[in-house]
């Protein structure tokens, strides 16, 4: 959010911001927003027509989902958008749909030569079709904020922690230094910028130690996603490890702004920047010079609120 805040002041532009929860009273961005409405759940049918109510009422430019479950119902929603002058930040349902699908990208990023970790469907190592060197990961195949991922250690371990075996997938276990990815993509899907940062320290998948490190083969990787992947477009992130030996390994894709992103615009990706400007209609000043060493140390912070009561406004400034 602030980095949004800064990109445009110092684009010399005056910006509202608004977020939305289910129940805004308990949500830390809402307090932060200039404006908080209430929504049902990004799944619910009611979602898109509140949404949709919103962005006339406030004349919203731009939408930037950052939520896993919300991407496709606006990636597949974005021209009713459109029509009403929004811009929603998202790619195209089909990339959308490659990258919540973890066991999906792991396929077609091999079929294209992009290293990812050997994979395994769980079906199939329960009818035994296919054998696998134990131990492994496994981790939920729309999964996020590293929910549900798991070290076993046999077949027996596999089937107790897997209730829905097609909801999952198995991994071999990487090793080395764990980085995420944050990469730009103009209209026509070229990556104009690729700021990679290792993870030093993450919790409940979100990073809190970082620094920003230039790796030629992850920006390799992220230009032949250009190539790859149509309906590609703005900022995303993907994680993969490099591992002792030097070689790499991609393990996912988020087809959003990642929770790192941060660092990226501290480090001089200012991807927000660029983002305000397209919806201007400006020309992005797009540029791949940003600085290496640049550390991310987070801390929790608390937010305090009072006057919020049952039955609040749907739209209200926090607070």
């Amino acid at each position: 959010m602030n980095t949004f805040r800064n990109a445009a002041k110092a684009l010399g532009l005056d910006i509202t911001v608004i977020a939305v929860d289910m129940d805004p009273s308990w949500s830390p961005a809402c307090q932060a927003a200039d404006i908080a409405c209430r929504v049902d759940r990004c799944t619910s049918d009611a979602f898109i027509p509140q949404m949709m109510e919103i962005c006339r009422k406030h004349q919203v430019n731009l939408i930037v989902p950052t939520i896993d479950t919300e991407l496709m119902v606006f990636a597949e929603n974005r021209g009713l958008f459109a029509e009403i002058g929004t811009v929603i930040h998202v790619g195209d349902p089909e990339f959308v749909a490659i990258a919540r699908d973890k066991g999906t990208t792991a396929r077609v990023l091999a079929g294209n030569q992009i290293p990812v970790p050997e994979s395994w469907q769980i079906q199939n190592i329960l009818k035994k079709t296919c054998k696998i060197p134990f131990p492994v990961l496994i981790k939920p195949r729309d999964g996020s904020c590293s929910k549900g991922i798991a070290v076993v250690s046999d077949v027996e371990e596999l089937v107790e922690k897997t209730i829905n075996p097609e909801d999952w997938l198995a991994q071999e276990i990487c090793t080395g230094q764990e980085y995420t990815i944050n990469c730009f993509y103009d209209r026509s899907g070229r990556c104009v910028s690729c700021v990679p940062h290792v993870r030093r320290f993450v919790r409940d998948g979100e990073v809190c130690f970082a620094q920003t490190e230039r790796v030629p083969e992850f920006t390799a990787i992220a230009h032949q996603f250009s190539r790859v992947f149509k309906g590609i477009r703005g900022c995303i992130c993907f994680q993969g490890f490099r591992q002792k030996d030097g070689s790499v390994r991609v393990f996912e894709i988020n087809a959003r702004f990642g929770g790192g992103y941060p660092i990226c615009d501290r480090a001089g990706g200012t991807f927000a920047r660029w983002l305000l400007q397209e919806v201007m209609g400006q020309q992005p000043d797009y540029h791949d010079n940003w600085r290496e060493g640049v550390r991310m140390l987070r801390y929790d912070e608390a937010v305090f609120t009072e006057g919020w009561l049952i039955g609040h406004a749907d739209c209200a400034g926090p607070g």
